[in-house]
Parts: C-alpha cells; sequence; structure tokens
C-alpha cells in the first residue's frame, strides 16, 4: 500500500473510535505517534515528534475545536489532516477547507473507510513531496560549511551533526522553514513555547547560546521586535 511507515497522531476524544483508527493504522503498518483528546496535548506531541499525518475529531472536549487546533497547526507545521465527524454537512467541511485538509470520515466509520481515505490522503502526499522537492531542496546553506536538514531537523557542521538543546533546535528550525523572513518575538512565543507570556529574554537567550555555537549563522537582531535568519548567498 506504501512505501514508508507513517508517523500519524491521533485527536480524538471518543475513546472507542481513536482506538479503532488506531489499529487500523497499525494493520497498515504505520506508527501511532499517541491518541490524544484535546488541543493542548496535540500540541505537546506535535512540538516534540515529527508527524506525518493527523486523524482529527472536529468536535474535541475543550474550549478549543478541532477545526480551530487544525489552523493553529497549518500556520506553524503545515501537517496533513483527516478529519474525523459526526456531521456531514457542507457548512463544516467548507469550513475544514482553510485547513490543511486530505480527506475526511463521516461516523460511524469502518476499517474499509479508514484504508480508504488513508490511501488517498498517503497518494496525495506523495505527491505533494514530490513536487515540493522540484522546487525546493531540503537542505538549506546557512554559511560556509554549515547545512541544515529540515526534514532531519540537524544542523551539520563541516558533516559533523550540532549537539543543540531541544528549544535551541525547534527555534533554528522555525527560522530555517522561514528563512530570510523578520519573526517577530510573539511568533516565537506562540509556535515554540505555544505562551505568549515567555519573556522576550529568554528568547535572546536561546538566539546568543545558538549564536555561540554557530557564530557563522546570519541571525539578525531586529530592534525590539524579533529576529531573521539569513541564507548564505
Amino acid at each position: 500500500m506504501k512505501e514508508e511507515e507513517y508517523n500519524i497522531l491521533i485527536v480524538e476524544d471518543e475513546y472507542i473510535n481513536a482506538k479503532f483508527i488506531e489499529q487500523t493504522l497499525i494493520s497498515q503498518k504505520h506508527k501511532v505517534a499517541g491518541i490524544v483528546a484535546n488541543a493542548l496535548d496535540a500540541k505537546d506531541i506535535i512540538k516534540n515528534q515529527s508527524i506525518d499525518l493527523i486523524f482529527m475529531d472536529i468536535n474535541l472536549e475543550g474550549s478549543i475545536d478541532g477545526l480551530q487546533l487544525a489552523k493553529d497547526i497549518y500556520e506553524t507545521y503545515n501537517i496533513p489532516i483527516i478529519y474525523t465527524t459526526a456531521y456531514g454537512d457542507s457548512a463544516t467541511i467548507e469550513e475544514a477547507k482553510d485547513t490543511n485538509i486530505y480527506g475526511y470520515l463521516i461516523k460511524p466509520f469502518d476499517e474499509r473507510d479508514i484504508e480508504a481515505v488513508l490511501n488517498v490522503a498517503i497518494k496525495l502526499i506523495e505527491k505533494s513531496k514530490v513536487n515540493k522537492n522540484q522546487i525546493l531542496s531540503d537542505e538549506i546553506d546557512l554559511a560556509e560549511g554549515c547545512v541544515y536538514s529540515l526534514k532531519n531537523r540537524c544542523l551539520c557542521i563541516d558533516g559533523a551533526a550540532l549537539s543543540l538543546t531541544q528549544k535551541e533546535s525547534q527555534v533554528l528550525h522555525f527560522f530555517c522553514k522561514n528563512i530570510n523572513c523578520i519573526i517577530d518575538y510573539d511568533t516565537l512565543k506562540e509556535n515554540i513555547w505555544m505562551d505568549k507570556s515567555v519573556a522576550n529574554s529568554t528568547i535572546r537567550d536561546i538566539i546568543l547560546r545558538i549564536r555561540k555555537k554557530v557564530p557563522h549563522l546570519k541571525i539578525e537582531n531586529i530592534a525590539r521586535y524579533g529576529y531573521i535568519l539569513k541564507k548564505k548567498l
């Protein structure tokens, strides 16, 4: 059915449905990154793992529903999403189009429904990967002897991987995804910490540590606003 194993997150607050999806994914030789029932837990897993696809229940417990969570994810991580919903109304589906939708399942569903929508989603993902690779290389040449791999989230100096803390790695990855773009403090707080109350000094400290480890990186400070990482010319 596939050429590679996908790491798939299940965001579903109905336990029986979640376990049924999990069993079907495992039977198709995919990895399940986790089962969560709310937006906070979903964001925590996404921050700490490389997720290839999400099964997202539109009606989640808590203040953030599946559609809003999907929009938040789309702005930062652009992860493909398959929706699960008890509603087949056109308004709900139309709203979902504003996110990275790769399919949807109407409850109740069976194993064949899951397999069918999964197959279509994977074909679309693989096609998208081919198209992107034709436009962008996975590797970004940041400075002399300094190359960053978006896929592997790895910074290599003269061919050797550089050791970074989790937050240093997350910040650098976000900069590389937005290379040559000015990033303000609030955007970093929302996307790295998911918390606007984080002090600017915390961000400055992490940037300073990255600069010390990689002096040749062109991370420029925009006074009282944020930073920009410039690609090697």
